[in-house]
């Protein structure tokens, strides 16, 4: 919990949105959805200002959808603005989502709607696809705040150098107000297919099949003609990126294909991509306090720092909305039977918080104990992150402990990287992208980051060990101040 202290904890969990009328159909200008249908608004996009962004904004594709086929498998982050990206080049774009869109109005007092650090790293690859984060939406915090067991408290500041500042946004809130800026993308060459996942993927053909997902389906769903829609869509393409988290099939299909073409080359050797998974054995629960309760609390003072009680394992976080989203890593509190015992245990290590949570919900160990413990992710480690013309981006290329929170933040810089990659690659002539090309450069230039910032969370590695690290970590420090340009934290 030290880590959690020292960073935004960027918890893993499945997007408990609702089901809707969009699930299992695509929804802008496809043959189930009328183009003008509403869909209600979350948040007004607006292009990213010019000023004060130091990346480049380029104007679509003279021809919307003469690139080619793009087929983007998962609409989190990173599906998300990879396909903003692909729409701006001129790529007819289809995303596949296996869940449920996600409905901002469900957001609000699900616990599970975690927080996640945002940097200026991830912050420049949302704008450098023309759009604004809106302020309602981020929360700037300025460091960590330590509960003590002798009520006192001890604060750390985050570096906060020139152009460099961390803010916290709800996760499930993020990916809500991008999947809305593609809704809001009044095109022919966009289609949305909400409650569908990835069935197979053919290399020699370049065609994926998709099936429904029928969790996420609760009812009959007809086409606006009457007819009865499919449970299997097939779709061709010319490049495909899978998007679709630590769990990713996409990544499966992958290392299929990679075996099945190793071992039909005339020298027969082992799959090329090596596929390195490390489960994380910790297992949270959280809970959440509203607005107007949190505004009230003693807490409220240290608003702009991640608060925490090491003997707890807790965290507890304010944002942008005002309320707290709280998580705990504490075996005894996660795996307590009984009201009683959660009462106890809060009572002995966090009476405040716990009276808190009592006022927010007078049932709140009862309800603390039926919720169902989730995992915090695990770690990915790929030799090669792409397939012919398949690559993968974010957590299905390289998965990563929250503990930093720098997993969504990286996810988005891929989605920067593989842009400019697509940008250098397109001919001037007007002939197709060498795609191949492209997914292999995107392994090039991205493999060694990659693995090694999954090692660094993963290994704790920014933090001393021992007395000489301490004295190393200082020192570097003190060159950072006084050579601020040479030497950077």
């Amino acid at each position: 919990m030290e880590a959690l202290a020292h960073a935004h904890l960027n918890l893993r969990s499945s997007n408990l949105s609702a089901d809707n009328q969009h699930i299992g159909a695509p929804l802008i200008r496809s043959p189930f959805v009328s183009s003008n249908q509403k869909f209600g608004t979350i948040w007004k996009v607006r292009m990213a200002a010019q000023s004060g962004v130091d990346v480049k904004h380029e104007e679509p594709a003279i021809k919307p959808g003469s690139i080619g086929k793009a087929v983007v498998v998962g609409a989190g982050p990173a599906g998300c603005v990879m396909s903003l990206y692909l729409l701006r080049r001129g790529f007819h774009v289809h995303v596949f989502e296996r869940r449920s869109m996600i409905d901002e109005s469900k957001l609000k007092g699900d616990p599970r709607s975690y927080p996640i650090l945002m940097t200026k790293r991830g912050i420049k690859a949302i704008e450098a696809a023309g759009l604004e984060l809106p302020s309602s939406l981020m929360k700037r915090q300025v460091g960590n705040c330590t509960h003590l067991p002798n009520g006192k408290k001890m604060k750390v500041d985050y570096y906060s150098g020139p152009g460099i500042q961390s803010s916290i946004a709800s996760r499930n809130g993020l990916v809500a107000f991008l999947q809305q800026s593609l809704l809001e993308r009044d095109s022919e060459n966009l289609s949305l297919y909400f409650g569908w996942e990835i069935s197979t993927i053919e290399d020699t053909t370049s065609t994926a099949k998709f099936f429904r997902n029928q969790k996420y389906t609760n009812e009959v769903e007809n086409n606006v003609d009457g007819k009865t829609k499919l449970d299997e869509i097939e779709v061709e393409f010319d490049l495909l990126i899978g998007a679709d988290g630590v769990s990713s099939k996409v990544r499966s299909e992958l290392l299929r294909l990679d075996e099945i073409y190793s071992s039909t080359r005339d020298n027969p050797k082992k799959s090329q991509i090596k596929l390195d998974f490390i489960e994380n054995p910790r297992m949270y629960k959280s809970f959440y306090i509203r607005p107007s309760l949190a505004k009230e609390s003693a807490f409220i003072v240290d608003h702009d720092r991640v608060q925490s009680w090491r003997t707890l394992n807790m965290m507890l976080i304010n944002v942008a909305d005002g309320s707290f989203w709280g998580g705990t890593l504490n075996e005894e509190l996660i795996s307590a039977s009984s009201p009683e015992d959660v009462k106890r245990i809060f009572r002995d290590k966090a009476p405040d918080v716990l009276d808190l949570l009592l006022r927010e919900n007078p049932l709140f160990a009862e309800e603390f104990c039926r919720q169902s413990s989730m995992k915090g992710g695990g770690a990915v480690t790929l030799s090669k992150f792409h397939h012919k013309n398949i690559v993968l981006i974010g957590d299905a290329a390289h998965a990563m402990f929250p503990t930093y929170g720098t997993g969504c933040n990286v996810a988005l810089d891929d989605c920067f990287i593989f842009d400019n990659i697509l940008r250098e690659l397109t001919p001037s002539d007007g002939s197709k992208i060498p795609y191949h090309l492209a997914t292999a450069e995107f392994t090039k230039r991205r493999i060694e980051d990659a693995h090694a910032i999954v090692e660094m969370n993963t290994n704790f590695l920014l933090f001393p060990r021992n007395l000489l690290g301490i004295i190393q970590k200082v020192f570097l420090r003190a060159l950072h101040k006084w050579f601020p340009t040479v030497f950077r934290p």
